[in-house]
């Protein structure tokens, strides 16, 4: 379960744990909907809102809770990196392992 904390506070704990639901859920939907797989073997791409329209309601509420701390991130990120703090940015990993100490599978996405 997701912990409940107050919207304005940064939880890295609750940030990984959507972050790895919505990795596990993904990929679940490309696996399993008649509808994804056909279209990825017909070599259509698939854009993102595709994906959260095929997803259940209370996962359409969790994505907007990830979509919102993901933006705080960006921000805080963005703000660490202007007064030189945290890990500097760079063009081809970003702001890489900003949150902590985690391996390359629960890097988020």
């Amino acid at each position: 379960m997701i912990p409940q904390q107050n919207s304005n506070e940064w939880d890295d704990e609750k940030y990984n744990l959507l972050n790895a639901h919505f990795r596990q859920k993904i990929n679940e939907l490309l696996t399993t909907d008649t509808f994804l797989q056909e279209a990825v073997s017909q070599g259509k791409s698939i854009q993102l809102g595709e994906l959260i329209d095929r997803m259940t309601a209370r996962d359409k509420q969790l994505w907007k809770e990830f979509m919102r701390m993901d933006r705080m991130k960006l921000d805080r990120d963005m703000q660490n990196h202007l007064e030189g703090k945290g890990t500097p940015y760079s063009p081809q990993n970003g702001f890489e392992n900003s949150t902590g100490s985690i391996g390359d599978g629960d890097q988020p996405w």
